[in-house]
């Protein structure tokens, strides 16, 4: 049994992750700014299996509450992310957690995303300066990189206008999927730059909002655009790793299994 820490334990991972570390015999803390998934501080909630999860508010950003998160525990997974505060979320809230793991001595494991040293997108580029960050801080590490979250692709369809280049396709992958893989690094230990892992199957864009509108009715306007910044590295497949599809829940499968409720008109 392990000691386990993870930050942004409320968000669409880390409610993937905790009940499966706690499954796998693990004592889990969850740190998050709102605390418990109802918004409450600190102190044990009910969970499957053993000993369930402590749910501490905190903020890997500032500092809040991460030195007393980390003391005692052997791993920590680092999952809190931001697109909108990518800088303060990704490279300075990383190397505070390093920092705190270092002095403690715990195992950081950091969830990144698969072209991170290759896009121009500024929330690539500051994951990547995170790896950095976790790679030369001091402590003993992993980096697991991935693909986009079927949860992600979602939220861009969501979107009543969404750009789309001549090629982009996206290989979303499910957060149990990664929550698996995860739980499997921390029993084995740190390993550096763990094996990138892929959804099953590379899908063009307009491919998958044709299966979500099939199946839920929600249209999403596809608006043509040029293969320029950001998009460019989309374009050519730089976020993708069709040599690493080692995912099992498809997006159609993944549409299929939300609850009704969820595809109300945004």
């Amino acid at each position: 049994m392990a000691r386990v820490l993870v930050t942004g334990g409320t968000g669409s991972l880390g409610s993937r992750l905790l009940p499966l570390l706690v499954r796998r015999g693990h004592e889990v803390r969850s740190l998050s700014r709102h605390g418990s998934p109802d918004g409450g501080d600190g102190g044990p909630a009910a969970g499957a299996g053993n000993g369930g999860v402590s749910y501490l508010r905190g903020d890997v950003h500032s500092g809040e509450g991460l030195t007393a998160a980390v003391e005692g525990v052997d791993t920590v997974i680092h999952a809190a992310t931001s697109p909108r505060l990518s800088r303060a979320v990704e490279v300075d809230g990383t190397a505070n957690v390093v920092a705190a793991a270092a002095t403690s001595g715990a195992h950081v494991i950091y969830v990144s995303i698969v072209g991170v040293d290759s896009m121009t997108y500024g929330y690539y580029k500051a994951k990547y300066e995170a790896e950095n960050r976790v790679a030369s801080g001091g402590a003993p590490w992993t980096i697991q990189r991935a693909t986009q979250f079927h949860e992600l692709i979602d939220r861009f369809l969501g979107w009543r206008v969404f750009p789309v280049t001549p090629h982009l396709a996206f290989q979303p992958i499910d957060t149990g999927d990664v929550s698996a893989r995860l739980a499997d690094l921390v029993d084995a230990g740190p390993s550096g730059r763990a094996e990138d892992m892929g959804g099953p199957a590379v899908v063009p864009l307009r491919q998958l909002a044709a299966t979500r509108r099939r199946i839920t009715g929600a249209r999403t306007l596809l608006v043509p655009a040029l293969r320029l910044g950001p998009l460019k590295g989309f374009d050519a497949g730089l976020h993708l790793t069709p040599d690493h599809a080692v995912g099992h829940v498809t997006w159609e499968q993944w549409i299929r299994s939300r609850p009704r409720g969820e595809w109300e008109p945004r």
